[in-house]
């Protein structure tokens, strides 16, 4: 099985942290531990957390400016990537008004 990285992202400040959306990301979570899919995945800390690093010192925030932020990421397990694509397609931020990024891991 090769391995995939799912990077989810999310406009900033639009709706983080309501219950029914983080509901509904834990039972997508329980459903790919549960079919052995999933091999590590957690949220992130908002954006207001983040250190950037650059060679000529750091920035408080975000190294790029965008409408869009990742807020979390897992490791799945797949076939291929079309299989991780499926996998993916049933992530609840897709209509939640984000969107997923994949990518081979190795």
């Amino acid at each position: 099985m090769a391995e995939f990285a799912v990077f989810m992202y999310h406009p900033n400040g639009a709706g983080e942290g309501e219950p029914a959306a983080l509901a509904e990301h834990d039972a997508y979570a329980r459903d790919m531990t549960d079919s052995a899919q999933m091999v590590f995945g957690r949220a992130l800390a908002g954006t207001t957390a983040t250190v950037s690093l650059h060679p000529h010192g750091t920035t408080e925030g975000p190294y790029l400016e965008t409408a869009e932020s990742v807020v979390g990421f897992y490791v799945i397990q797949a076939e291929d990537l079309e299989a991780a694509l499926a996998i993916a397609r049933r992530n609840p931020i897709l209509h939640q008004g984000g969107g997923v990024e994949v990518r081979p891991v190795g």
